[in-house]
């Protein structure tokens, strides 16, 4: 009788490998052959649920969207009440604070670098992008029903210039070596996120 393969168990054991791959040598070492050894399987077998380094980017990215979700519902579950530390908090699960999300950015840089050349790429930059903007929305919009949005500012320009704000505290964090601590970063949002308050100049 043939042996049945669990290909959902096989997946999540080298999704296992990739990250500890990427945690020890950092995403640009994801590759199909470094994986491959990671997890002890050859890189024939390892075709079978990643063709080349683009079906693990996907999947990258696809795992760092679930893991974003999951901390901001986990961070909606323990506050309680809508409050601007809420705010806060579901923003800094966009920053790559410590390493796990330091990953998830990474991945996303490299899911933008592969999308000028590949349309598969091209299409969940985009509906990432998406999602990043919807969140960053929400926040806005969560402030607003605070009353934390000043006279004469309105959300679809503040959205956009939070969303500006995030992508240049990533790249500074990504930077080697940083141009910002975790710390520094998470100041300069709250201040950003407290200027909101106030009437627009």
């Amino acid at each position: 009788m043939p042996k049945v393969v669990d290909h959902d168990e096989r997946r999540a054991e080298l999704a296992a490998a990739l990250w500890r791959v990427a945690l020890r040598e950092g995403f640009d070492a994801v590759s199909v052959r470094s994986v491959a050894r990671e997890s002890g399987w050859s890189a024939g077998a390892l075709r079978h649920y990643f063709a080349d380094r683009t079906a693990m980017v996907l999947f990258a990215v696809d795992h760092a969207v679930a893991a974003v979700r999951e901390r901001i519902a986990a961070a909606n579950a323990a506050s309680g009440a809508l409050s601007p530390e809420f705010v806060q908090a579901h923003l800094e699960q966009l920053l790559p604070l410590d390493d796990e999300r330091r990953l998830e950015s990474e991945a996303w840089f490299a899911l933008v670098v592969l999308a000028h050349r590949d349309p598969a790429a091209a299409e969940r930059r985009a509906e990432v992008d998406d999602l990043i903007r919807d969140s960053v929305e929400s926040a806005v919009a969560a402030l607003a029903e605070l009353g934390r949005l000043g006279a004469g500012r309105t959300p679809a320009t503040e959205g956009a210039r939070l969303h500006a704000l995030l992508d240049g505290l990533v790249l500074q964090l990504l930077a080697a070596p940083p141009r910002l601590t975790a710390a520094r970063a998470r100041a300069l949002l709250a201040d950003h996120l407290a200027d909101l308050a106030r009437k627009a100049g």
